[in-house]
């Protein structure tokens, strides 16, 4: 079986066959799915040594996930789905790097690149533009798309727009009556953190006419423990706050199992609301209020942008706008305000 028949088969060009069976860029999605359909019904088996060795390519990418040292909502497992199934349309393969996100060793990219004479590079959140693994990339100008905050040359970045996502959290909880709003950030030094509270400062600013206390303010780690703690020193600061917002998930579920600890109900004393929407806060009790990102979008935009870097273009930015799910953790507040 060879191309010729799938050619004869479909109506197609040898060569059109040729290039949508290598994933050859600007050969239309649809036109590699039929070829890709009729390949397989007819039993087309390529040989990929031969094929490595005239074209000179691995057709390999580098999906970089980080190991990170302390608890956190592997946003990975969310993207790679649709991720792998845009790249494997190109004929793209993947290869998964772990890598510890605080112990990075220099140049470990570059050996890993040319080792593998891999073609392009993903990097998963929260790699970001300081990190010493996106820096390296940068400088390599290795084709590559960041889910972080990094762009280059030949580095695109596809990622949630965390501004619009904190202004979203914040509408809603103000919009339910809520003025009295306890806020529990991330570490100060991941920009995704500083971005979503300037998004919920803009708005409780500009609907409440105050700036937000700062003593209303509280820091942890994105792990569930540290909502825990975070949210005791809130209420001992702040008793009088009718919502707590969280910049991740996981802290609002530490913030909700600990206020349930101390007899304080969610939602019927006190509303919590989260952030990133991981699949299983449908099932916290009660189901978590969060901002959804596009998951299954970044992950098709990711392979269409490294593609498109891949072919010759420059790198370019794409932000989301994420999306508010509302569920049994916020209620409205009823407590005048004034």
């Amino acid at each position: 079986m060879t191309i010729q028949h799938i050619a004869e088969k479909l109506g197609l060009s040898v060569s059109t066959v040729s290039r949508a069976l290598n994933g050859s860029y600007g050969v239309h999605p649809r036109t590699i799915a039929r070829v890709q359909e009729a390949a397989q019904s007819l039993g087309y088996v390529p040989n990929l040594g031969a094929k490595q060795l005239v074209t000179r390519k691995s057709n390999l990418v580098g999906v970089f996930m980080p190991e990170m040292e302390k608890e956190s909502i592997r946003e990975f497992d969310d993207i790679f789905a649709t991720l792998r199934k845009a790249l494997r349309l190109y004929q793209k393969e993947i290869l998964i790097f772990s890598v510890p996100f605080t112990e990075y060793m220099p140049n470990s990219l570059t050996e890993w690149v040319r080792m593998r004479n891999l073609e392009g590079c993903v990097f998963m959140p929260p790699f970001a533009k300081n990190h010493p693994l996106i820096k390296e990339a940068v400088k390599l100008q290795v084709p590559s798309v960041n889910l972080g905050s990094a762009v280059g040359p030949r580095c695109s970045l596809v990622a949630s727009d965390d501004r619009e996502g904190g202004k979203m959290a914040a509408a809603y909880l103000i919009g339910q009556g809520h003025r009295r709003i306890g806020y529990i950030t991330g570490p100060p030094d991941v920009s995704i953190c500083e971005e979503r509270y300037k998004g919920f400062s803009e708005i409780f600013l500009s609907e409440t006419g105050t700036l937000h206390d700062s003593a209303q303010l509280e820091y942890g780690d994105f792990g569930g423990e540290s909502g825990a703690v975070a949210v005791l020193k809130l209420l001992a600061r702040a008793p009088e706050l009718t919502a707590i917002c969280c910049a991740n998930d996981l802290m609002a579920m530490g913030a909700v199992m600990e206020l349930a600890r101390k007899g304080i109900s969610v939602p019927q004393d006190i509303s919590v609301m989260g952030y990133d929407g991981a699949f299983f806060t449908a099932y916290n009790n009660p189901p978590l209020t969060t901002v959804r990102h596009q998951y299954e979008r970044m992950g098709t935009l990711a392979a269409e942008m490294l593609l498109e870097v891949m072919n010759g273009g420059a790198g370019r930015t794409l932000k989301l706008v994420p999306e508010l799910i509302c569920r049994e953790s916020v209620n409205a507040n009823q407590i005048s305000t004034n």
